[in-house]
Parts: C-alpha cells; structure tokens; sequence
C-alpha cells in the first residue's frame, strides 16, 4: 500500500490554529507516501504565512471552498485525494484504512464523525449524521471524503460553490454507480463552529440550508449571507 500516494487538500481562510494542526498532521503522515497541500482563501496568505517550517505545498486562492479545493486538486500529484477540513483529526492508521477501500472496497470513501466535546447533545447530532452518510449516502465535508484521483476527474471534481461543494462532488461521483464506503472509523472535528453560534442555532440553520437546498434545488451562491466562513 505504501506505494500508494494520498494528497491531503486543506481549504483555509484565517485559521488561527493552523501552526498546532499541521504540526499533529506531518506526525500522522511522516512514514508514508503523502503530500499536504493548504490552500488559503485569503490573498494575502494570512494562514499560510505561518507554515514556512512544514513540508507542505502552500497556494493561495479566490475565496470558496469548492474553488478552494478545486484549485488544491490542480497542484496535487496523488493515487488517492483526501478533503481535509482544518478543524478535523484523521485517525492514526489513516493512510492504511483509505489505500485499501480504494483498492479494494470503492472508489471514494468517507469516515464517520466524531465530535470532540462531552456534551450530550453533540452524540445525537454524530449519530444523525453517521446514519444519513451509511443509508443516504451523503457523507459531508467533515467526514474527510476521499477518492481516487481518476474517479474524481471522471466525475467532473469540485464546482466553484461557496457552500455544498462536499455534496455536490458527493452526488456526482454517486453517478458512476459505485456505492460510497462509510468506514466505520471516526475523524474527529471540532466542536467549535457549533459552540461560537450556539448549538441549536447552528443545527437549525444548518438543516434550513439542506432543505432549501436538496428540497427546492436552491443555487448555492444564494446561502452565502446565511453561511459564515471558518476562522
């Protein structure tokens, strides 16, 4: 499997904690094939300015997290792409658990989501959105999706959306027929999205969007007001 080359695609936009996330990342990574690409929405390269000490290919990018990721995928030169959000932990076997479902499983993949706090409530909202990626298919973003890198090009990849990119690459590449593998290990994410607008504000407005989108068919570049950027 070590064989295998695995680029890991960041998206970023003001990331304040990048320099401890990068540095656990290269940990993780160090005894195989694998790149790691930051991609940062801002132009004056506010994050990737801290990452002159790490081993990774640092681009700079129009706002957006689908053209953000679009444009990582043009610099990357790996077997397997995985879509890393830079608030999420990918288990320590990772390289071993994606090379092998590509090989030999599906080609694209996703884990499930754990959250990292001990509150209650963020126990249902995993076990909801586990079980809408195992029985809908529809893994999200946090979930670091991955796909082999001539299944994403023969998809169509990533569209230029500020929001629902992870969904829209999701729903194309269901289109081959292959089924998407859930695997049963976590990534774990932050809680911190959720805790800055206040949980139940941040599901409701969540699941609002989702309704508008995959219900009414909404164009995503009208939920920009609605959606606020990671920092």
């Amino acid at each position: 499997m070590k064989n295998r080359k695995v680029s890991i695609i960041i998206p970023v936009f003001n990331e304040y904690s990048i320099d401890h996330f990068i540095s656990a990342l290269q940990r993780k990574v160090q005894d195989y094939n694998v790149e790691i690409i930051i991609v940062d929405g801002d132009k004056s390269g506010s994050t990737i300015s801290k990452l002159g000490k790490y081993d990774v290919k640092a681009i700079k990018s129009e706002k957006g997290r689908g053209t953000q990721l679009k444009k990582g995928v043009e610099y990357s030169s790996g077997d397997i792409l995985l879509f890393l959000h830079a608030d999420t932990e990918l288990p320590d076997d990772f390289f071993n658990i994606v090379t092998n479902v590509c090989a030999n499983i599906s080609p694209y993949g996703a884990f499930s989501l754990k959250i990292d706090s001990g509150k209650p409530l963020y126990r249902i909202i995993e076990i909801f959105t586990n079980l809408r990626a195992k029985y809908l298919q529809m893994p999200f973003g946090d979930q670091a999706i991955f796909v082999k890198r001539e299944a994403y090009f023969e998809s169509g990849g990533f569209s230029e959306i500020p929001i629902f990119e992870d969904v829209d690459l999701v729903r194309k590449l269901k289109k081959s027929g292959a089924k998407i593998h859930i695997l049963k290990e976590t990534v774990t994410t932050s809680s911190r999205r959720w805790e800055s607008e206040g949980i139940l504000k941040a599901m409701m407005r969540n699941w609002y969007l989702q309704i508008l989108y995959f219900i009414f068919n909404i164009n995503p570049h009208n939920f920009k007001k609605f959606y606020r950027s990671h920092k």
